[in-house]
């Protein structure tokens, strides 16, 4: 490490802004400074008008290109030692050039906002309802059509208990400052300050006082897996290994020994999970095994994530345990990492840097020498392809452990249901029988559909008109907990009109089916069963899924009923009936991975159930019973799902045999948007042209969802065959993706989202 006398001989500091400008600045190093400023540290500096922004030293140099006279000097430095590692700060430059952001922004992507701002605590605004819990909703009920913000708001407080967090509070309720603020003045709330900056209050998360469990005997399959995993760990080398095992095989105690032994070895090892929901159960699994163990996630407080950020940081962590972005988790010495359902799309971050965690975390372990563990019952194509390739290394758990078998599978023709009905049902009479069997016998039920609220459309009968979103180009969902129409995009909330606004017809009806129209149904046929819902609008404290998960696994909840969030990573013996309500809702979508994102999801679902001596069983519903993305899935078989689908990919040059680039363009005036696009789409066909290694590019065309918060969207398809590609036609359009006036210009490399 350099000394602070040989610091001081670099007067400038170059410094990573998280501004989406590629490239980053030149400052001087005040005198009182010099030797102060390390690189990987943060820094305040003047930019543009602004007096101080917060910024990253990313090297210190001699000279600038920048004239003397022209460089502004650095305000203060907040770091003594650097916040980034050499390696971070080569990661950061990775994600920056892949990706298409500046290397400030993906430098502040890597560090928790309250880290950032170096912060020590904080004053917390809080929200106190001056009205009982049933005035409110009284009141609620009455400003409604006047104000339906702030109806939200006062529903929202009185479920919070009366008093929360103003930030937490406008979160949930989806509202703006001005409309707390209105509330304020009509005297239904007071605003309060909470002091937050105890450094040595206890963390609410991770009490250690868990008895330790012994590992687990492994069964001979898992014995296989953990051999070929510590085996690659002893060389010290970079690798990844795909753990490709069925539903309940053992995946997880083959983590927790491969991570007992990279702690023996003096490393750290990352676990990722991809959902909230999964943190908890995870973290009951960990807990009994290792002590040294921290938590990342966003439902955290903002004061536990910087305090167990600072832990990770000095090395007491042995073991790291979160979402995505747990990747950037500041371990001193990653030994492993792994990425549990390494298939799952929310590792992809659908905000600026618009990283993959997965792909981030194999180029960190690259950079550190560290073995990637990817484990799921259902690979990515890509990561499928990869072993297929020879570039990963597949070990395979073909067993459940017992021996218990994967559970039968029956799908159920819904054009026949219907056929016989002459209306639409949400669950099927095999459904309803299969659950009252279970339930008579004192077994539980896990109804999975993919669609929150009660309809996703509400349309009149006689003229056809259907209700949406002024500001979007998308149906109003309708919710019946608070008998309003809600846009999913935009956070609009109206009252349900009396009648049709085109014809005046009084009789509305609601089109397709939601997790609340299901959560219905079972209470009107199985009036008996305590049913739980689970979805992001049932889910918003901070314990809702612990608190949700808990009544089921202790028996006081006989259903479970829910989104993906019910999907994957739970075990429940008990369970003995799963039932996915409309197989189909993934199959419509425009985009090339539907069938993929189908199977994985009934896979996955499917084998939430015959865990335990009572077996279990599938009932799938669906409309399109042909489809080979259903049978595959009802017969539990990868092999014959990948082996149908990745020739059609292969033909269409689509991933895993190509790269995809989605260009978005977003305005409030159309035409500007669609001149912008042509001209784009135009000079990526001329570059595609000179390179000819097959290149090529689709659209522009209007997107999927046209319009989201009354802005136009267009988009350009992008593929090649490989990364270098990319970044070569990429850096041909740079000078101008910056989009016409007042338009935004979105580059998405590695798109999972088409719409």
């Amino acid at each position: 490490m350099d000394s602070v006398e040989d610091k001081a001989r670099f007067p400038i500091a170059e410094v990573a802004l998280n501004v989406p400008l590629r490239r980053s600045f030149d400052y001087l190093i005040p005198e009182e400074l010099r030797g102060r400023v390390p690189v990987g540290g943060r820094v305040r500096v003047p930019f543009g008008p602004r007096k101080s922004m917060l910024g990253y030293c990313v090297a210190l140099k001699e000279e600038s290109d920048v004239p003397p006279d022209r460089l502004r000097a650095i305000n203060k430095s907040l770091d003594e030692e650097p916040v980034f590692t050499e390696r971070m700060l080569q990661l950061a430059r990775w994600m920056a050039d892949y990706y298409r952001c500046s290397h400030g922004e993906a430098l502040n992507a890597a560090i928790p906002a309250a880290v950032h701002a170096g912060r020590k605590g904080r004053r917390l605004q809080t929200a106190h309802l001056l009205v009982s819990q049933t005035e409110a909703e009284t009141l609620a009920e009455r400003i409604f059509d006047k104000s339906p913000a702030q109806s939200k708001l006062m529903r929202t407080l009185a479920v919070m208990g009366g008093t929360a967090p103003v930030r937490d509070l406008k979160r949930s309720a989806g509202v703006s400052r001005a409309t707390v603020k209105a509330l304020e003045k009509r005297g239904f709330l007071a605003l309060g300050q909470e002091v937050v900056e105890s450094e040595d209050a206890p963390l609410d998360a991770l009490p250690n006082d868990a008895p330790l469990q012994e590992p687990y005997v492994l069964t001979d399959e898992q014995q296989r897996a953990y051999d070929v995993i510590t085996s690659l760990m002893k060389r010290g080398r970079f690798d990844v290994v795909l753990l490709h095992g069925v539903t309940s095989s053992g995946k997880t105690e083959v983590y927790l020994q491969t991570i007992a032994e990279t702690v023996k070895a003096g490393k750290q090892a990352i676990v990722l999970v991809p959902e909230i929901s999964l943190t908890p159960q995870t973290v009951r699994h960990f807990r009994g095994r290792f002590r040294r163990l921290a938590v990342l996630h966003s439902r955290l407080k903002e004061t536990e994530r910087r305090r167990y950020w600072h832990l990770i940081r000095a090395g007491e962590a042995d073991v790291v345990i979160g979402t995505r972005s747990a990747i950037f988790a500041p371990v001193p010495s990653l030994g492993l990492l792994v990425v549990d359902e390494e298939h799952e799309n929310s590792f992809k971050q659908e905000e600026v840097p618009r990283y993959h965690a997965r792909d981030v975390g194999i180029m960190r372990a690259k950079l550190d020498d560290a073995l990637v563990v990817l484990g799921t019952a259902t690979p990515s194509l890509e990561s499928h392809h990869n072993a297929l390739e020879g570039k990963y290394t597949r070990v395979t758990l073909s067993r459940r452990i017992g021996g218990w078998p994967l559970p039968p599978v029956e799908i159920v023709d819904m054009r026949e249901e219907w056929a016989r009905r002459g209306r639409p049902r949400a669950i099927s009479h095999r459904l309803e029988a299969c659950m009252r069997q279970s339930l008579d016998s004192g077994r539980q039920v896990i109804l999975f559909i993919n669609r929150r609220g009660f309809a996703p459309f509400i349309r009149c009968p006689r003229c056809g008109f259907v209700f949406r979103c002024p500001r979007c180009e998308i149906t109003l969902n309708y919710h019946t907990t608070t008998n309003t129409m809600q846009c999913h995009y935009c956070g609009l909330e109206q009252r349900l009109p009396e009648r049709c606004p085109e014809c005046a017809l009084e009789q509305i009806q609601f089109g397709g089916t939601g997790t609340e129209r299901v959560e219905e149904a079972v209470r009107r046929l199985l009036p008996e069963a305590n049913t739980v819902r689970m979805d992001s609008d049932a889910m918003k404290t901070r314990t809702a899924h612990e608190q949700a998960l808990d009544a089921f696994r202790e028996g006081r909840a006989h259903v479970l009923v829910g989104t993906q969030m019910v999907a994957k990573g739970l075990d429940f013996p008990n369970v003995t009936t799963v039932g996915v309500v409309n197989a189909d809702v993934t199959l419509h979508l425009p985009d090339f991975r539907s069938r993929e994102r189908t199977f994985q999801l009934l896979a996955q679902v499917a084998g939430r159930t015959g865990r335990g001596e009572a077996g279990g069983r599938v009932i799938i519903q669906t409309f399109m019973p042909d489809d080979p993305s259903i049978i595959a899935a009802a017969s539990h078989d990868y092999e014959q799902f990948a082996g149908g689908e990745l020739p059609a990919r292969r033909r269409l040059g689509y991933p895993p045999y190509g790269r995809m680039v989605r260009i978005v363009c977003t305005g409030l005036k159309l035409e500007p948007v669609e001149r912008y696009m042509l001209e784009l789409a135009a000079e990526l066909r001329r570059l595609c042209q000179e390179l000819d290694d097959g290149s090529s590019v689709l659209g522009p065309a209007p997107a999927p969802i046209s319009r989201i918060k009354r802005r136009h969207r267009h988009h350009i398809m992008l593929k090649c065959p490989g990364v270098a590609s990319v970044q070569r036609i990429l850096d041909g359009v740079q000078p101008i993706l910056g989009g016409p006036r007042r338009a935004r210009v979105i580059v998405d490399v590695d798109p999972l989202s088409m719409l």
